[in-house]
């Protein structure tokens, strides 16, 4: 069978460009409507849009145009205030909304839910529309409808960025996530007690504080009715998200952000708590939580490195925040971990230096594997390999000498380097050399 985009009918022979041969039977047919044709393609088109488009969230396509810090809310409730505060009287839909509160202030939320959704729905558009929005989450909150609380908080704040209720709203957020979480013990108490204590990551396994296991089938829950069915852990990174998202200045921004981190670092998901980690360094390097993202990140970093058969970009991460660590927190009660860790690192480098430079030296290339030998001598002298990076260099001979030591190492020169440079690294030949070369004494 052979199927043109176009559907135009294929003649026998030579097939032309645009033509694309399947063979389905021993018989050939031909496939030639235009009508067949567009409506495969328009399936194929709706597929990949399907594909494309996802699911759906409420952080999807956040306007954050109109979005005002603490200190321009501040200034518009001034404003409000010195106008005589804000006049709900004269609102449309202010009688209609009184109503609906009332019934809320007596404890029926259901009925006052329904009152406050015909209010938002009627409304739409207008001031009343926020305070209705609002109020119907927070029936949803009292009735411990927790996912459709968070879709509520989810909703206003799309719609109203800087709404006056965004403080009551994270905060209803963040508490939801900690419920659907159980509440887990902070980094402060597990992870940071721990290496304070022990000067390592030795025996922290042990802790059940700091493993979450993964879940082999689909996460689906039929127990807590407070709790989403479908991915209850999923949906409460989604709200500390959120919290971070909508007030990134607010006050629970940093400890919604530490918790999402955290929880990925737990459950094993270095990649992305070294995500996180950094985003707390860069917008809150002036908060407590700053110490934590440090030592934490580089933590996160060290356990994402898969070993020397894989990408150093994490292991070189995780040696610059840890050596940041100690220049910034100097009398931080981690110091004795980060200090081992760097240990750890260095040698980590020099086996991956050594099984590169090995990898070069079968391929014949010389020149990279000298490279990668003096590195590791230069950089990690207490590597066990570091002897054997030493004879390979001899037999290598300066020919292939990559120029990073200070000082030669090969037996077949003497070297004469004054006072001033003997710290100082070979100059090239090309120009005017600092080493003068000999052969040796027989």
């Amino acid at each position: 069978m052979r199927i043109r985009i176009t559907g135009s009918i294929l003649p026998t022979g030579r097939p032309p460009t645009g033509w694309l041969p399947v063979r389905l039977q021993s018989k050939p047919t031909r496939l030639a409507s235009p009508r067949f044709a567009r409506v495969v393609g328009c399936l194929l088109l709706a597929g990949l849009a399907l594909g494309l488009a996802g699911c759906k969230s409420t952080l999807d396509n956040l306007d954050v145009g109109n979005m005002l810090g603490p200190t321009g809310r501040k200034a518009r409730d001034a404003a409000e205030a010195a106008q005589g505060g804000r006049k709900m009287a004269e609102l449309e839909g202010h009688e209609q909304f009184e109503e609906a509160k009332a019934l809320y202030t007596e404890g029926k939320f259901k009925d006052a839910r329904k009152k406050f959704h015909k209010v938002a729905k009627k409304y739409k558009d207008k001031p009343i529309e926020e305070d209705a929005m609002f109020h119907r989450a927070e029936c949803d909150f009292q009735m411990e409808k927790l996912a459709d609380a968070q879709d509520g908080y989810d909703e206003l704040l799309k719609k109203y960025p800087s709404s006056r209720y965004l403080e009551k709203s994270t905060q209803r957020l963040y508490d939801i996530a900690l419920d659907w979480l159980g509440h887990p013990k902070s980094a402060t108490e597990v992870e940071m007690a721990h290496f304070a204590k022990v000067g390592s990551e030795n025996g922290i396994d042990a802790n059940p504080d700091t493993q979450i296991p993964a879940n082999i089938w689909f996460p689906v829950n039929v127990v807590n009715r407070k709790k989403p069915i479908f991915d209850p852990d999923g949906r409460a990174l989604e709200a500390l998200r959120s919290v971070w998202m909508h007030d990134p200045t607010g006050p629970l921004a940093d400890d919604a952000l530490l918790a999402h981190a955290v929880y990925r670092l737990r459950s094993g998901d270095y990649i992305e708590a070294d995500r996180d980690f950094a985003t707390i360094r860069e917008q809150y390097a002036d908060r407590e939580v700053a110490a934590q993202a440090y030592v934490l990140g580089a933590h996160a970093s060290l356990l994402a490195y898969q070993g020397s058969n894989y990408d150093g970009k994490q292991l070189e991460e995780a040696r610059q925040l840890t050596q940041s660590a100690v220049r910034l927190f100097p009398n931080i009660p981690q110091k004795k971990k980060l200090e081992n860790d760097l240990v750890r690192i260095n040698t980590e480098a020099a086996n991956r230096d050594w099984q590169i430079a090995q990898y070069h030296l079968k391929r014949g290339e010389k020149h990279a594997s000298a490279f990668y030998l003096e590195s590791m001598v230069q950089h990690s002298p207490e590597s066990p390999h570091v002897e054997e990076a030493r004879e390979l260099l001899v037999q290598l001979g300066p020919d292939h000498a990559a120029g990073l030591l200070p000082k030669p190492i090969y037996k077949t020169e003497v070297v004469t380097v004054s006072g001033e440079d003997a710290d100082s690294p070979p100059a090239s030949d090309s120009g005017s050399s600092r080493v003068s070369r000999k052969p040796p004494k027989q």
